[in-house]
């Protein structure tokens, strides 16, 4: 029983630290970390439950850097998106087993540019799924569901 335990509460941080590694990624513009982040996962927006909305497709790092690429936009030098991405309220559920896991979120992401004072812009929560692929945890799924939406002005190039 110690051992399972050890082994489950090693799972939970380390899939805190995913969880939260993604945001320094996507904060400090690294999209390309971000899209190897998400590499195993499939990908999609969820309404309020935690259902897709529409097909959630499989992911690929080239597709995930690309819409990246397109939704973000950046400021200054270097090429920054002047946000702050804090995930709260992280609940881990690790199988029995230990080798799958999921975990929900919120999420609230900040911005302040040249141009738009310090705001939050988006919140709302992840519902993301993990594996162990190669003795390492892996996102397997991550679902967003936008519950709330600022001004998007300074962030997104492309509508919702």
């Amino acid at each position: 029983m110690a051992a399972w335990t050890v082994e489950r509460l090693g799972a939970v941080e380390t899939i805190r630290d995913l969880s939260h590694l993604y945001t320094h990624l996507i904060d400090e513009a690294r999209l390309e970390e971000v899209a190897d982040l998400f590499a195993h996962a499939v990908y999609g927006q969820c309404d309020g439950a935690g259902t897709p909305l529409g097909p959630v497709r499989d992911s690929d790092p080239a597709g995930v850097l690309d819409a990246c690429r397109s939704f973000i936009q950046m400021h200054g030098t270097p090429p920054r998106p002047r946000t702050k991405h804090v995930v709260t309220n992280l609940r881990v559920d690790v199988a029995d087993d230990c080798r799958t896991a999921t975990s929900h979120s919120y999420f609230t992401v900040l911005q302040a540019t040249e141009n738009l004072p310090l705001q939050p812009i988006l919140a709302g929560r992840y519902f993301d799924a993990f594996a162990v692929r190669d003795g390492e945890w892996v996102f397997t799924q991550r679902l967003t569901c936008i519950d709330l939406v600022g001004n998007l002005s300074e962030h997104a190039q492309r509508a919702l």
